[in-house]
């Protein structure tokens, strides 16, 4: 139930983002000022995370997630009102309203991977669930801006138009919190001295190299979110991350330790390379099938590399620092691709080709055997 309600809120925050771009636009916001709605969010990701681990450790850990699952439903519930009297929704509020989004969203997700999965299972199944955990909120990438998009085309509800920015994503939030209330959790004495602040459950020193990678990575997938896109072409990015889920079980289950992210990182410069070159608008579906199967390789590969790195009872850790390091890189791209690189789509898809090409070198002849000197399990 924990995984779903990952899928849950995931699909809420994503579905957002489309529909919240069209709303700046129509809004007359700069490209700087639509950039920086939309990028503030990664900045909201790491304000709780020093204090994620004093949380769960002197209060109850479920009310913890709770807690920031009723913030971040309470923003949505805001978002809503200002979409409907867009005559508030100035620069400010929209920019506040998605940092508070980053912030509850950041809590809710580092509550929930650092300690109600580990908790929720025995140990010797904690790194299966973590990755069923993760799966789930990757897919909702896709099926989020894919539900969204879906509503607008087919749903005849009065003020369609903020539908999906508002009302899908708070009922979908209310449905995880449910979800995450219903889970039963073995009582766990506090702890009785704990720090105010510390890097457990938020950051981990030894993955920063990594953390930097994976950050590099999702920054074009945020980018590429920033071009207007079809139903298909969400629904086929869906296909490519089902196909990476296929892939590692068939496929990379024996192969190469190298081998699973070569391929992501190669799936994407093809991708890459087909979208710049397109004709056809079956070019680009094929491209959207390819990326979506190289970023789920990647993620895939990444989290079970700072499950690796991280030391005994440091795996919360490690979920925490994947997950802020794929969210804020997504962030920062939707702030260039608004910023610099708004109506230059040609542009931008020729600096990401460089841009991974750059990533695929490095993480062959450096990161790779970085990461088999310093991994600890």
């Amino acid at each position: 139930m924990l995984a779903i309600a990952n899928l849950l809120v995931t699909m809420a925050v994503y579905m957002t983002i489309p529909q919240q771009i069209n709303l700046l636009q129509s809004m007359r916001f700069t490209a700087l000022q639509q950039g920086c709605v939309m990028g503030v969010f990664g900045l909201g990701l790491f304000v709780f995370g020093p204090y994620i681990n004093y949380f769960v450790e002197r209060y109850p850990r479920k009310r913890v997630g709770l807690l920031a699952l009723l913030l971040l439903i309470a923003d949505m519930g805001c978002c809503y009102y200002v979409g409907q009297t867009p005559y508030v929704a100035d620069f400010g509020v929209q920019l506040a309203l998605r940092f508070l989004l980053g912030v509850t969203f950041g809590m809710f997700q580092m509550v929930l991977l650092s300690t109600l999965v580990i908790d929720s299972v025995q140990s010797f199944v904690r790194t299966e669930a973590n990755h069923h955990a993760v799966w789930f909120g990757r897919i909702a990438m896709a099926l989020g801006p894919f539900a969204g998009l879906w509503a607008l085309q087919h749903v005849n509800v009065a003020h369609v138009a903020f539908l999906p920015i508002a009302f899908l994503p708070i009922a979908l939030s209310v449905l995880a919190y449910i979800l995450v209330a219903l889970v039963g959790f073995p009582f766990k004495t506090p702890a009785e001295q704990v720090g105010f602040v510390s890097f457990d459950r938020f950051f981990l020193p030894e993955g920063s190299l990594l953390f930097i990678m994976l950050f590099a990575v999702t920054t074009i997938a945020g980018m590429l979110l920033t071009i207007p896109m079809t139903v298909s072409v969400y629904g086929l990015l869906l296909a490519g991350f089902l196909l990476a889920l296929l892939s590692e079980r068939f496929v990379f289950a024996n192969a190469d330790l190298k081998s699973e992210a070569i391929t992501g990182l190669t799936s994407m410069l093809a991708a890459l390379l087909i979208s710049y070159v397109r004709h056809t608008e079956l070019q680009g579906l094929i491209s959207a099938t390819l990326f979506g199967l190289g970023l789920g390789l990647i993620g895939s590969r990444f989290l079970l590399f700072f499950i690796k790195l991280s030391r005994h009872c440091q795996r919360g850790t490690s979920q925490s620092s994947f997950f802020l390091g794929w969210e804020s890189g997504i962030s920062c791209g939707l702030f260039l691709g608004l910023s610099v690189f708004q109506g230059m789509y040609h542009s931008m898809l020729l600096i990401a080709i460089i841009w991974i090409g750059l990533l695929l070198a490095l993480y062959n002849f450096f990161v790779h055997n970085w990461y088999t000197k310093h991994r600890n399990r």
